[in-house]
C-alpha cells in the first residue's frame, strides 16, 4: 500500500474523491493498513464510477490509481 508523492492529481476532482484522499492519507500516516485497504477499495469503485459517468477523464483515472495503490 502506498501513496506516490511524485504524482499530482487535479485539485478540482469531485469533492467525494478529494475527501477520500484525505482519509487515505490519515490511515497511511497512522500505519492503519487494514483501514487504508478498505477505504482504497471504496476509492477504486468510486473512481471507476466517476469515470464511467464521464465526470473524470481517463488521465484522471490513471493518475489516481498511480498515486494511491494497494499493490
Amino acid at each position: 500500500m502506498y501513496i506516490d508523492e511524485t504524482v499530482e492529481v487535479r485539485a478540482d476532482l469531485p469533492k467525494e474523491l478529494l475527501d477520500d484522499f484525505i482519509e487515505l492519507r490519515k490511515h497511511y500516516e497512522a500505519d492503519e493498513w487494514f483501514e487504508f485497504g478498505m477505504l482504497f477499495e471504496l476509492v477504486e469503485a468510486r473512481t471507476k464510477a466517476y469515470y464511467l459517468a464521464g465526470k473524470i477523464g481517463r488521465e484522471d483515472l490513471e493518475l489516481i490509481f498511480k498515486k494511491y495503490g494497494s499493490v
